[in-house]
């Protein structure tokens, strides 16, 4: 069935793990990326990569560490760009409240607990992998990390836009090195 994963969220409770796979919330770092962040990024996910393992049949990312999306906001509320970043040990610092200085993005400090399972590979959902939906451009579509769907929850993250954000690989010797992120209207 699987060439890709599906993401569900569910807001998460008053306490939980703060290394859990998530969207929003307080990232939870590695203590040397203190201070390494611009003032226009906002923390969009966490992906503790463990999490998916058994999903990943085709071992598209490391099955240990974390894999941490945020995206420069600079350009304005529609034109967002990713930094997307891997690390390979266990984390240690949580940074509260992260979005809450960024103009436009101070609601989204809540953290939203990431459920994985199995889903088709052009499955209209936020899922990992796969190929874009209603790709239909004539050249095939490029290698896609993560398709978020903006009305696939109750986050409010992009709600206006009618279509998918999509975080590309790129075609180099690591695919992590230089994602791309793409907006797609409907």
């Amino acid at each position: 069935m699987s060439k890709a994963i599906k993401i569900t969220v569910k807001k998460a409770p008053d306490r939980y793990d703060l290394g859990a796979s998530k969207f929003f919330g307080s990232p939870t770092v590695p203590m040397e990326w203190d201070g390494g962040f611009d003032d226009d990024e906002i923390f969009f996910c966490q992906l503790r990569l463990s999490d998916i393992a058994g999903l990943d049949k085709e071992n598209r990312l490391p099955h240990t560490g974390y894999l941490y999306i945020f995206l420069h906001t600079e350009d304005g509320k529609y034109r967002l760009g990713a930094d997307v970043r891997y690390y390979e040990g266990e984390v240690k610092l949580a940074i509260d409240d992260f979005n809450s200085a960024v103009e436009g993005y101070e609601d989204f400090t809540e953290a939203y607990l990431m459920e994985f399972s199995e889903a088709y590979e052009d499955e209209d959902c936020t899922r990992l992998f796969g190929v874009p939906s209603d790709w239909s451009y004539e050249n095939g579509p490029p290698n896609l990390l993560m398709q978020y769907d903006p009305l696939d929850n109750d986050m409010n993250f992009l709600d206006t836009l009618d279509g998918f954000l999509y975080f590309f690989f790129s075609n180099t010797e690591n695919p992590l090195e230089n994602v791309t992120l793409t907006e797609e209207y409907t």
